[in-house]
């Protein structure tokens, strides 16, 4: 149980990751620089709270090795939220895409609980010269997660590509 502590501390909490994204959002739309939100839900198989938290720690070591230092990673129950400040959708992709590669690996059993991961990712951009709020990139982002956890998609979706 101390696993769940020591890497939760190194995730934004939900106000902290509020606060930041609409400073963000703010300082994005002031400098003209794009900013790029991702939304992760993490399954385990089997559906158990034991294989549910090996796939979160296996998540959160991900997050911690592969992010950024200017990322911005929040945990909200058994979802991330990234968000990737000065990043375009190209960006987004590219990041995306490195995470997806991650996730589909073969975790290794934590606390001897063997699980099968599936991540459904979805991604939304801000175009710098386009006003958009906070509340709004996360509404887009948790869409496009909703739309690959819906079909089953192994593979990130963006918000541009569904609306």
């Amino acid at each position: 149980m101390n696993n769940i502590l020591t890497h939760e501390i190194e995730l934004y909490s939900s106000e902290s990751f509020k606060t930041l994204l609409d400073h963000e959002v703010n300082r994005s739309r002031r400098y003209q620089q794009p900013l790029t939100l991702v939304h992760i839900a993490i399954e385990a198989d089997p559906d158990s709270p034991p294989a549910q938290h090996s796939a979160e720690v296996f998540a959160i070591n991900i997050l911690n090795l592969q992010l950024r230092e200017t990322d911005i990673p929040c945990k909200r129950g058994n979802e991330f939220i990234v968000l990737l400040p000065s990043t375009d959708d190209e960006g987004g992709r590219i990041a995306c895409d490195r995470l997806e590669e991650l996730f589909k690996g073969n975790p290794q059993p934590f606390d001897r609980v063997s699980f099968t991961l599936s991540a459904y990712i979805g991604m939304t951009s801000a175009i710098a010269n386009k006003p958009i709020s906070g509340n709004t990139l996360m509404q887009q982002a948790d869409t496009a997660m909703q739309h690959a956890r819906n079909r089953r998609l192994a593979s990130t979706v963006l918000f541009s590509e569904i609306t």
